[in-house]
């Protein structure tokens, strides 16, 4: 999201009531309730929807997407019987019936994108979001933590 601010995007995020300060502080001109809004079913469009969580289905964020727009998506367990693949088979049907674009989030880290993050970050342009650090010894709570979802920024754990 500070990111797509910083080079000049009109960011809108979604969450939970409980996250809507951070994401209005990270950048967002539009924050969502998603408990109290259901964003697939508004008037706006978007150029670009990226869905980390797999909250909704590729189809629901299709519709919100402006005719050339493009979902980028992790695919997240997906259905209990096909795991994610289900949720690719649909990405690559939705992809061959319309003009939007569906494509899967994989991170990929390099030199010189960790240097454009780290300078981007030491330049004040971005701020990481840290929701807490834990000393190795506390290694398991760290991970309990994110198994239980939705932490505000990221886990640390200090070596």
């Amino acid at each position: 999201m500070q990111i797509a601010k910083h080079l000049g995007a009109q960011v809108s995020g979604v969450c939970s009531a409980r996250h809507v300060d951070l994401v209005r502080r990270l950048g967002a001109g539009q924050v969502i309730d998603y408990t109290k809004q259901d964003f697939t079913t508004a008037a706006a469009r978007y150029d670009l929807a990226l869905q980390l969580g797999g909250t909704y289905s590729p189809a629901a964020v299709k519709k919100v997407l402006t005719p050339r727009g493009t979902l980028i998506q992790s695919f997240g367990d997906g259905s209990r019987w096909f795991g994610p693949v289900g949720n690719i088979i649909k990405a690559v049907a939705l992809n061959a019936l319309a003009g939007q674009t569906l494509k899967s989030f994989t991170a990929t880290v390099t030199a010189p994108a960790l240097t454009e993050v780290s300078d981007l970050i030491e330049s004040g342009h971005i701020t990481p979001v840290i929701d807490r650090a834990y000393p190795l010894t506390d290694a398991a709570a760290a991970v309990e933590l994110v198994e239980e979802g939705s932490p505000a920024g990221k886990i640390i754990v200090v070596v």
